[in-house]
């Protein structure tokens, strides 16, 4: 009979955990989860799209960009001086690591690395906020193709792969 009772409560405290864990799981899409492990497969566009589209309508407004370029550089700005060093930009990787293919992730490398002296644009070798944030605002007008204040998963992909 206690061999019985142990296992019921043994039982019990297992299902409660792992009703809690799925409790715990984001549904939406955003990170590590049941709908796609950040994967993103169920939502539109690809990538970070959905993640910058915070009122999941579909598409990314002026303002959701903004929000997600201020993020990208806090996370970037290791020393919380206002400032993006070189090694700060390149060390906080934003897409898969997968690394399956390691010629296109060295171009993709040292693409990043030219973004980085096309954003420094007083040339002093750091990229400040103001200088990430007019760095984002025109990659969003370059991507915002019919000139609406929005971008497309359409639009978002066509400015992906250029």
């Amino acid at each position: 009979m206690k061999g019985i009772l142990t296992s019921a409560l043994a039982l019990a405290l297992t299902s409660t955990l792992l009703a809690s864990a799925v409790e715990a799981q984001p549904f939406s899409g955003r990170g590590m989860g049941w709908s796609g492990g950040g994967m993103m497969m169920n939502n539109p566009g690809r990538g970070r799209f959905p993640i910058i589209d915070t009122d999941d309508n579909g598409v990314i407004s002026a303002e959701e960009a903004a929000s997600a370029a201020e993020e990208v550089f806090a996370a970037m700005d290791a020393d919380d001086n206002g400032e993006l060093t070189m090694e700060e930009y390149m060390t906080v990787r934003m897409g898969p690591q997968d690394g399956w293919n390691k010629a296109r992730q060295e171009a993709r490398e040292k693409q990043k690395a030219d973004r980085f002296g096309t954003l420094d644009a007083d040339k002093n070798g750091t990229v400040s906020q103001a200088e990430f944030i007019a760095g984002a605002k025109a990659h969003f007008a370059a991507a915002d193709a019919d000139k609406d204040g929005s971008v497309t998963p359409w639009e978002w992909r066509s400015q992906q792969w250029n």
